[in-house]
């Protein structure tokens, strides 16, 4: 099978040729990559069969100093040009940042929450190349995605606070929720450009969930967050209806499952294996719903040995991976404290995990 061939079969719950797979590396473990395989993309050295495409830079990004004039911090601050929120000390071998809301200390007003500047993903000049560069890795034979960097939940609270954007939730004021609304309505509107452009998956990543429960009650999230969620997926979908929807939330979010079926999410990732079972996860719900991620970043990745590494893979092919509807991956992006014998490992094993030949 061509690439592309082999991960939408896969992603559409029947199974390829062999299992896809991939990961994602922070800039410590990228560098060791680097030393290794004289190699400088993952993405190319191993051959993944997805490419990522996405939108271009605004071309007048927004002015976010006045939200941050008379702040003081106790370190470097680079804002995020898109959304405004600022990032405090980043650690450039880490994959995480402190970061501060625009708004600090101050009330949050529906005056906030309406002229709080939002990018503009209906502007052309943003997807200016965008279908030459689908078509081109297509006719190379591989399958094209965008994912949002973050979806409704993380946008909001990364804006607002994130304690205050939970009170505000659990009072349902009216300013949160009108923030909520135009937020949903940027992200529906670049996942339905790049639907429409020809990406073959389009999805977003938040974190609605702790290693033990959703950070919400899921009657919160059903009654708050599912409407605008749906609202996302429909646009993707009416604009490519061929076009596959990816939901990636990290910790327990089981409660959840069955909502996103119904709203049309058919990818779930990482089935983060420290908060849920991954092969009772494929039991329950693989006729519906395919599965991406499953190996743990906090257990087997950094603190295992090889042979446990290729065992937890060679378990999932034969668990999560039964009868396709499976990419293995790490759950997140690997940390500086993966040994590098631990990703030859996972590669390795991967690579040995194979369904048949057509």
């Amino acid at each position: 099978m061509k690439p592309r061939e082999r991960i939408l079969t896969a992603l559409r719950r029947q199974a390829p040729d062999r299992m896809p797979w991939t990961l994602g590396l922070t800039p410590a473990i990228q560098k060791t990559f680097e030393r290794k395989t004289g190699a400088k993309s993952p993405e190319t050295f191993y051959d993944f069969d997805v490419r990522g495409v996405g939108p271009r830079p605004a071309l007048t990004p927004p002015d976010f100093s006045r939200y941050y004039e008379g702040r003081n911090f106790t370190g470097p601050v680079a804002l995020n040009p898109e959304w405004g929120f600022a990032q405090v000390s980043p650690d450039p071998n880490s994959h995480f940042a402190h970061r501060e809301s625009p708004f600090g200390d101050r009330p949050f007003t529906v005056e906030d929450a309406e002229t709080y500047p939002l990018p503009d993903y209906e502007s052309p000049s943003r997807y200016e190349g965008v279908e030459e560069t689908v078509r081109a890795w297509r006719d190379r034979g591989y399958a094209v995605r965008y994912i949002q960097g973050f979806g409704t939940f993380d946008y909001s609270w990364l804006i607002r606070g994130y304690e205050p954007f939970l009170a505000d939730l659990a009072t349902e004021e009216e300013a949160a929720l009108r923030l909520m609304d135009r937020v949903s309505d940027a992200i529906a509107s670049v996942l339905k450009h790049m639907a429409a452009h020809g990406a073959d998956i389009v999805g977003f990543g938040e974190d609605v969930g702790t290693q033990k429960a959703l950070i919400v009650s899921p009657d919160c999230w059903r009654r708050q967050f599912k409407p605008r969620f749906k609202k996302i997926v429909d646009a993707a979908k009416n604009a490519n209806p061929a076009v596959l929807f990816f939901y990636h939330s990290d910790g327990q979010i089981r409660e959840i499952i069955p909502d996103l079926i119904e709203i049309g999410v058919d990818i779930l990732n990482p089935i983060q294996p420290e908060c849920m079972d991954p092969a009772e996860i494929k039991e329950t719900f693989g006729d519906r719903l395919a599965l991406w991620g499953g190996v743990g970043t906090q257990t087997v990745m950094p603190f295992g040995t090889p042979e446990e590494v290729r065992a937890c893979v060679q378990r999932l092919f034969r668990a999560a991976g039964r009868g396709g509807g499976f990419v293995c991956a790490p759950s997140h992006v690997l940390e500086p404290e993966v040994p590098w014998e631990n990703v030859e490992a996972f590669v390795a094993a991967c690579q040995e995990c194979v369904y048949g030949f057509r």
